[in-house]
């Protein structure tokens, strides 16, 4: 085991130091590392969260969902998503040390930092182990470049204080409950100086899209409120980069946005 991940590793529970057999050296809470992932997740915690379907976890069954996830996106998202994507890849350029990519799921933004510079050490994380086996295993066949996966619930991050250069995230900051919890999580990893930029989305304040998203108790996706959360948490230079927009068609694979609600493409920038 590598020595140096262990310096920026902690247990999430109790934020004490591991041994690199996984043992908190403040609560002895044993953790475990499987396919090459650090399993750093407090149980009573994770059996609250949200979890990918297991089966799911083949070539040609992840082929068959992204197809058909994709057939429902109609060609005005497309367009959009297309932009929305572009403005975060020129971003990325700036992007140096250690960066925590939070919610990775299947590893879209989590590929484009591992074409990055060399400088650059990618840390993909997510809630749950299984969807981290997954990109890991794949991104690892595709690209030389070293990568951590990390299965840590955001809200309770495994990671020391002030170790992280940037965090980042493609719409995990949408789907997380209780996202202010998240937010202070990432501030306290962050090094002094270190930046928040992430890919977001949001609604318009009255649309079905946000109603539901209240009910649910998930994201922060009112632009007004978001900013308030991330100054409220301590962040300063806020800024929010609406780069495209897009009228959502129905998708029974996805709780929101509401079928003909709009939808605002973002970036998201905060330093620490």
């Amino acid at each position: 085991m590598n020595m140096d991940i262990l310096k920026i590793l902690c247990c999430p529970v109790c934020r004490g130091s591991l041994t690199e057999n996984l043992i908190c050296t403040n609560c002895t809470r044993a953790y475990s590392m499987i396919e090459s992932v650090y399993v750093l997740i407090n149980p009573d915690t994770y059996q609250k969260e949200w979890k990918w379907d297991p089966t799911i976890f083949t070539e040609e069954k992840m082929t068959k969902v992204n197809q058909e996830y994709r057939s429902y996106i109609n060609e005005e998202t497309k367009n959009a998503q297309k932009i929305w994507w572009d403005r975060m890849e020129s971003y990325l350029t700036d992007f140096h040390g250690i960066v925590i990519d939070i919610a990775t799921g299947l590893g879209g933004l989590f590929e484009r930092l591992m074409k990055s510079k060399d400088d650059l050490l990618p840390i993909a994380t997510d809630v749950d182990p299984n969807v981290l086996f997954w990109t890991t295993s794949k991104v690892k066949k595709q690209y030389p470049k070293e990568l951590i996966g990390v299965a840590t619930d955001a809200k309770y991050l495994a990671f020391r204080d002030n170790v992280a250069d940037y965090v980042t995230s493609c719409s995990g900051f949408n789907n997380i409950p209780r996202p202010k919890l998240a937010f202070q999580e990432v501030y306290r990893v962050l090094k002094k100086g270190g930046k928040l930029e992430f890919m977001h989305s949001f609604f318009e304040e009255n649309s079905s899209s946000a109603a539901l998203a209240n009910q649910h108790g998930i994201g922060a996706f009112i632009e007004k409120n978001l900013k308030d959360i991330l100054d409220s948490v301590g962040f300063h230079k806020i800024k929010s980069e609406i780069v495209a927009s897009a009228t959502w068609a129905e998708n029974p694979m996805d709780l929101l946005p509401v079928a003909d609600d709009k939808q605002y493409f973002a970036i998201i920038y905060a330093a620490k």
